[in-house]
């Protein structure tokens, strides 16, 4: 009488800590789950934040996050109050699962500010591909738009035919409810990594 091995699982570098990030200011909610390694820079959740919400940093003009009080600065904005944002992991921040983190993005004037809720921190497994966007709700705002009230005003105009603001703004396919996840991932799977140095 044979029995069947049980699958190993085996564990890769580090821990991977799934978020989930909402746009503030905006309902029905606009948000992405995602996947990404414990080492990961605050820089570099912020590509993976303005990725998973097809944005281009050409366009934003500085970004903060805000831990339990304290400030995490672009490195670029030159010295300022606060801490370097390339300088710390995500997992020496102490986050436990359901601790919640600020991340704001200055642009044109206005800006986008997310809530970052970590969700639950795993053991890597051997060849899990970081980051990785896991879900997602609702499309992200058009690139230029400049934050969340201007884009409330051109969903509030997608509903009037008279008005032509939505229409100069959005593509002519724009549906506020679909999102790609696979475009997503393909965009994800391209960006640079900034790790602290040890």
């Amino acid at each position: 009488m044979g029995f069947s091995a049980r699958p190993r699982v085996r564990f890769g570098d580090g821990d991977v800590y799934q978020l989930r990030i909402e746009l503030e200011g905006i309902l029905p909610t606009v948000w992405r789950r995602v996947a990404v390694s414990g080492r990961a820079s605050l820089q570099e959740l912020h590509g993976i934040v303005q990725c998973a919400f097809d944005r281009d940093d050409e366009m934003s003009f500085g970004y903060r996050f805000l831990v339990d009080g304290v400030e995490y600065l672009d490195p670029e904005d030159g010295p300022r109050r606060g801490h370097a944002a390339d300088a710390i992991a995500l997992e020496q921040l102490g986050l436990l699962p359901g601790a919640r983190v600020e991340h704001a993005v200055e642009h044109h004037g206005e800006g986008w500010r997310h809530v970052v809720s970590l969700e639950q921190v795993t053991p890597r497994l051997v060849g899990q591909r970081l980051p990785t966007c896991l879900g997602a709700g609702r499309a992200a705002p058009p690139e230029h738009c400049s934050g969340a009230p201007e884009y409330r005003r051109l969903l509030d105009a997608l509903h009037d035919p008279h008005d032509p603001h939505a229409r100069d703004w959005l593509p002519d396919d724009f549906d506020p409810a679909y999102v790609d996840v696979v475009a997503i991932n393909a965009a994800l799977a391209k960006l640079k990594r900034h790790r602290p140095a040890a």
